[in-house]
């Protein structure tokens, strides 16, 4: 499978045929529909390099290769849209349907978009942001401070407990703006009180929640409710990492500018540490740059 070649032999490929590993890996679906013209073009090398890459990767010219990548598109599809008992597939039958209920779910939220962006905006013009959850939801809470971190947001992750909401409340201000994620895997008592205490110093309150009966989503001056029943019963969590990334989106678009820069500094600081650590090798660091949309530095081959 041209997927496997390609990781066995990307830490020999030079930088050219790196950038285009990437893309076909990154863009599978797309580049079953390009020739090797138009794959050149879009990765911006020739399209002798094309053939020379799907050579050196064990193809005899660009034709396979694309050819196999047009038979796992079209087994990708089969599975996504078959219909009937997905158990003659076996595991894969079964994941086929679980994706394509998430994408129902995915493709059917009905976020409040207006509320979305009042969120946004509070976040955007608070002097601190804290966003806090209980045991079960503290990981994608400190996931996504991390995220706004990056935007260069004053975000600090708590615990929703007793210890942590007080030294939070101790020093809380109408310039404050507190987030809650709740998961509804428990009650959530605590993170309800925290968001009642925060809003009568003034703070601003922001709930995410999958039930607007949930007794956050009933103390928080806004309120993102989520659904996250599913077919089979057991409650998910795609869609309030979906509004989650929403925020963050809204948020770089509100300074796209000042984004960016903080963006630029983050990979400044990236490069004089990974600098430091000459075991790095150097394809590992152009992966993550072109992840990042920067272009390598010449000759970092």
């Amino acid at each position: 499978m041209f997927r496997e070649r390609i990781q066995e032999n990307y830490e020999d490929l030079s930088p050219r045929f790196r950038t285009l590993a990437d893309f076909i890996l990154e863009n599978t679906l797309d580049v079953g529909f390009l020739t090797a013209t138009a794959l050149a073009r879009r990765v911006g090398v020739d399209p002798a390099t094309v053939v020379r890459f799907s050579q050196e990767i064990g193809y005899s010219g660009y034709r396979e290769l694309s050819h196999e990548i047009k038979d796992y598109i079209n087994n990708q599809l089969a599975l996504r849209y078959k219909k009937g008992a997905p158990e003659s597939e076996g595991l894969s039958g079964e994941i086929a349907v679980l994706a394509d209920e998430l994408s129902e779910r995915i493709r059917d939220l009905k976020a409040d978009v207006d509320d979305i962006a009042r969120a946004a905006k509070k976040i955007h013009g608070a002097h601190r942001i804290f966003i806090a959850s209980e045991t079960e939801g503290y990981g994608i809470a400190t996931l996504w401070s991390t995220y706004l971190n990056l935007l260069n947001l004053s975000t600090q992750p708590i615990q929703a407990e007793t210890m942590q909401s007080v030294l939070f409340l101790r020093n809380a201000a109408p310039d404050d703006v507190l987030i809650t994620i709740t998961l509804g895997l428990t009650p959530n008592v605590e993170t309800g009180h925290l968001l009642n205490a925060a809003r009568e110093q003034g703070a601003s309150t922001i709930a995410i929640t999958t039930s607007p009966t949930l007794l956050p989503a009933r103390q928080a001056d806004i309120n993102l409710f989520v659904p996250s029943k599913t077919p089979s019963g057991y409650p998910a969590f795609d869609t309030l990492v979906g509004i989650l990334s929403l925020l963050w989106q809204a948020l770089i678009m509100l300074e796209e500018e000042k984004a960016d820069q903080s963006i630029t500094n983050t990979m400044s600081a990236l490069n004089a540490l990974v600098q430091q650590k000459a075991q790095v090798p150097a394809y590992d660091m152009d992966a993550l740059l072109r992840l990042w949309k920067q272009e390598p530095e010449a000759g970092s081959d």
